[in-house]
């Protein structure tokens, strides 16, 4: 008996849809991934634009971002535009995602998260503030009104930390650093009992990582001035092709929208400003710096970062140089930690390209 064989498709067209990829477009060594964010999960989004066509991503004014990239995405999703030296085009430059080399697998980027919290005091839970940033994935927090007096180093449960007091148990800041990263350090400048900083090497990028603590609204306009001339100092001493992290309780309101600070303020924030807010936002601009927290959209349990009783504020602040935003992908806050019973602890996620 003669053996019959199926008649293969005559449609390629048809075949070869079968097989693609969808939602990717890896045309001259790019990779594009399209994707929403909402709430606390991730959508995929629309399909990439048609070869060819692809969006030309631009920023009308160097010292303006947007909250959204040219995709329309929220920039807590993460986009092909650049990182912290992604694909050798330089900070926040449009590159190959990763590292990507040709038409290569691309490399993973390095994510490192910086915290920032004020934790009312370590005395008796230094062990367990640095249990829930483990918990939390934080690499780098920068801590205020630490409470201990002088200026020393404390390690523990997987946490090195610098820290910077007076002579009284008031006041104090300190930075604590993952136990992967504690002998990348290379330098640490202990300002006062209010401000520090201490500067690391990550994947052969320079970073100057500063804590911060303003003067509450109630102290004299002397001491408020001496603190802001003291950070002003620091951070022009820091190199503008080296990365600046700040974080810091600022003890003022930005308020919920940019209202005149598009450049530095991301229309993201919460609240209604108020003079030391202000403030802060003059500071960002006259330094070319970004209040991270308020360019990613989150409710408010996300962005409140003090609650004592009914009332709710936003305090706390994480600022990057405006080249170094494209390199961040999310900010949030996170509640519920028993040991800080006021202050919540701030995050932020910062890619880092692999050197291999």
């Amino acid at each position: 008996m003669k053996k019959t064989h199926r008649a293969k498709p005559n449609n390629p067209d048809t075949h070869r849809h079968r097989h693609a990829l969808p939602r990717a477009d890896r045309s001259n060594g790019l990779f594009y991934l399209f994707c929403t964010f909402s709430g606390d999960t991730w959508e995929r989004g629309p399909s990439p634009p048609a070869s060819g066509d692809l969006p030309h991503c631009t920023e009308s004014d160097p010292g303006s971002i947007d909250a959204l990239d040219c995709y329309g995405h929220l920039r807590s999703c993460l986009s092909g535009l650049g990182g912290v030296g992604v694909g050798g085009v330089g900070v926040g430059g449009v590159g190959r995602v990763g590292g990507a080399r040709g038409f290569g697998r691309p490399a993973d980027p390095r994510r490192i998260r910086v915290g920032s919290w004020n934790v009312g005091s370590l005395t008796g839970k230094l062990f367990e503030l640095a249990d829930a940033l483990g918990r939390h994935k934080v690499d780098i927090a920068c801590f205020q009104e630490t409470k201990w007096k002088g200026s020393r180093t404390r390690e523990g449960n997987g946490y090195k930390l610098w820290y910077s007091g007076s002579r009284s148990a008031r006041n104090g800041v300190g930075v604590i650093v993952a136990a992967d990263l504690k002998d990348n350090v290379v330098q640490v400048n202990r300002c006062s009992d209010r401000i520090m900083a201490i500067t690391l090497v990550i994947e052969e990028e320079t970073v100057n990582i500063i804590s911060a603590y303003a003067p509450q609204v109630g102290l004299i306009d002397a001491e408020k001035r001496c603190f802001w001339d003291s950070l002003d100092e620091l951070v022009r001493e820091c190199p503008s092709d080296q990365h600046l992290f700040i974080g810091g309780d600022l003890n003022g309101h930005i308020g919920a929208a940019a209202d005149g600070y598009a450049g530095v303020h991301g229309g993201f924030g919460y609240g209604v400003r108020n003079d030391e807010g202000r403030a802060i936002l003059e500071f960002a601009t006259a330094h070319d710096l970004v209040v991270v927290n308020s360019f990613f959209k989150k409710r408010d349990v996300h962005l409140i970062t003090f609650q004592s009783g009914g009332h709710c504020t936003q305090i706390d602040y994480l600022m990057v140089r405006i080249k170094d935003l494209k390199a961040c992908m999310d900010c949030r806050v996170f509640p519920g930690e028993t040991c800080s019973s006021q202050h919540r602890l701030l995050t932020m996620d910062a890619l880092f390209e692999r050197h291999r």
